[in-house]
């Protein structure tokens, strides 16, 4: 079995691991497609992020799709050839947040292709994975690499979520990456009017345009592009942070009107 495996920065190799089996309650998939998220691309470039670095060689990847190809006892709802999406969090099951039925919040959350423990928890961009039943979304009707989109999607879902009635609301998102852009198709789907993009990419701010911004702002080339929005108490009902940097925060408070 093959699989894609960083051992440090530029460092990044093709390796054969041994094909895995599943146990009771798990399943084996058979991958079909995988989302490079930033920080495959922060191991790859820097050998990491912040604190977190590559002690060891480690299988990169968490965004993925693929088909079941067998499963272990007592697995059911799941058969040979199904598509699935696969969350890659696997909580403990055992700390406290877990029992309090917050596995979300898991003090020892195993999470696919993660250097942050060490041993660091290997990853899922490989031939064949191992994954317990719970970490499969039958994925009927989609193509893999939407299914792949699944785990970045639900950070749009669970903001908009978040952000209450979006019905009839004009929305600024300030950073327009693949999160943002997920952003804004979860805003549109829950009924936001209007739809304004910020970022400092051209490139991100066309793709933006094309999944349907109503508006794109870049800071580059307008520093003051936010500037008319800022009038009164603000324009905007509500922002979807996605970039990260300070600076989208002073740009946009002052045009979001619960801030005034």
């Amino acid at each position: 079995m093959r699989a894609i495996v960083i051992h440090e920065a530029k460092d990044l190799r093709i390796e054969e691991r041994e094909e895995p089996v599943p146990g009771p309650g798990e399943v084996l998939v058979k991958m079909a497609a995988g989302g490079i998220c930033g920080s495959d691309l922060h191991y790859y470039h820097d050998g990491g992020f912040g604190p977190v670095r590559i002690k060891e060689p480690m299988i990169l990847g968490h965004e993925v799709s693929g088909h079941v190809a067998d499963v272990g006892p007592g697995v059911e709802g799941l058969a040979p050839g199904d598509l699935v999406a696969i969350s890659p969090s696997r909580p403990c099951g055992d700390c406290g947040f877990c029992r309090e039925g917050l596995p979300n919040h898991c003090t020892n959350m195993r999470f696919y292709g993660s250097a942050m423990p060490f041993p660091h928890i290997q990853g899922a961009f490989r031939e064949l994975l191992v994954v317990d039943a719970s970490q499969c979304v039958r994925a009927d009707g989609l193509e893999p690499g939407e299914a792949a989109m699944a785990e970045p999607f639900s950070v749009g879902l669970h903001a908009t979520r978040r952000a209450g009635d979006l019905f009839d609301k004009k929305v600024l998102v300030t950073g327009s990456g693949p999160i943002g852009a997920l952003a804004m198709v979860a805003a549109r789907a829950a009924g936001a009017s209007e739809v304004v993009a910020v970022d400092l990419s051209g490139a991100a701010l066309d793709y933006a345009r094309k999944i349907g911004a109503d508006r794109v702002i870049d800071m580059t080339e307008q520093p003051d592009g936010l500037a008319g929005y800022q009038q009164g108490k603000g324009y905007f009902d509500v922002q979807y942070e996605c970039s990260g940097a300070a600076s989208s925060c002073s740009w946009a408070w002052a045009a979001i009107s619960a801030f005034r």
